[in-house]
């Protein structure tokens, strides 16, 4: 089972069954599905789930189920777009006993980077990290942002807009200083939302 060849709709749909899955615990429905992705139509939904069975994503229904769940759900997956020029210790929630990963990964509107570099140490994102970032256009100052620099560097930085025009790309490692470039040569493409790392 591979969600590599599917369109983005179709991927879409499958992230929204697992994430309507891992926050039920049951098979989510065809209505369910589509308030999920903001579908007014049903049949629609049912299109991209005939689709997910016959790329094998998903099983045939059985009576008057549109389709069955594999015995056990991949594990969720983001695509891995490319690789990015990129602390504090993660302080302890004593009251919060359970994070349901799902919430931060298995949205359509979100991929991962691997991070290259060590300009984001001091919030924790180090060489080797993946980041979670949400596709958008736009930031606010201060916030961590995926950004293309002169159609040609992306990098992973903290954004701030400055009076002059001017946009400033301040790394979080106290030993490098920050970047400066006119509006018009950055190009916001995501807020990072989340970060992961593979545990030796």
């Amino acid at each position: 089972m591979s969600t590599n060849t599917l369109t983005k709709k179709q991927l879409a749909t499958y992230e929204a069954i697992q994430k309507l899955t891992y926050q039920s615990g049951r098979q989510p429905t065809l209505d369910e599905i589509a308030s999920e992705l903001n579908i007014t139509s049903k049949s629609t939904v049912h299109e991209h789930v005939q689709a997910l069975i016959r790329a094998e994503v998903l099983l045939q229904g059985v009576g008057k189920k549109a389709y069955e769940l594999p015995k056990e759900l991949e594990d969720i997956n983001l695509p891995v777009l490319g690789r990015i020029a990129a602390g504090k210790p993660i302080e302890a929630i004593p009251e919060q006993r359970t994070v349901n990963p799902n919430e931060i990964l298995v949205r359509s509107d979100r991929y991962a980077l691997l991070v290259r570099g060590d300009s984001m140490i001091d919030i924790g994102v180090m060489d080797g990290d993946y980041v979670v970032v949400q596709r958008q256009d736009y930031a606010h100052s201060g916030e961590v942002v995926s950004v293309l620099v002169d159609d040609c560097e992306t990098t992973l930085k903290r954004i701030y807009y400055l009076s002059d025009g001017q946009v400033e790309l301040r790394p979080e490692n106290r030993t490098l200083q920050s970047m400066f470039y006119p509006a018009e040569s950055v190009q916001v493409q995501g807020k990072m939302v989340g970060l992961f790392r593979k545990w030796a």
